[in-house]
């Protein structure tokens, strides 16, 4: 699943650089629900004890992330640019 798929179900007419609606996102958000939708859109999922979330910040980026128990997040910011990332949260901070 693409984002651009997941806009479209929500009926959500964005405009974003044109890399983030090719986005994959895991399938989980086909039951997606939109959270806020104001100047930054968050869209929510839940998987057993895990949430996963998008928001979308077109001054800021758009993030993906899982939050795992604890509130302790791991994901990916993308940025304006293609190849322009950063990582949010390290796997090792879910041992703490």
């Amino acid at each position: 699943m693409h984002l651009k798929d997941l806009l479209d179900d929500l009926g959500l007419r964005l405009k974003l650089p044109q890399h983030w609606y090719s986005t994959d996102i895991s399938d989980d958000f086909e039951e997606g629900k939109l959270i806020k939708n104001e100047d930054i859109v968050v869209i929510e999922t839940e998987m057993g004890d895990k949430k996963r979330r998008i928001t979308i910040d077109v001054d800021d980026g758009m993030s993906i992330v899982t939050i795992h128990p604890g509130d302790k997040e791991i994901g990916v910011k993308y940025l304006d640019n293609k190849d322009d990332f950063e990582y949010i949260g390290k796997i090792s901070d879910l041992r703490n």
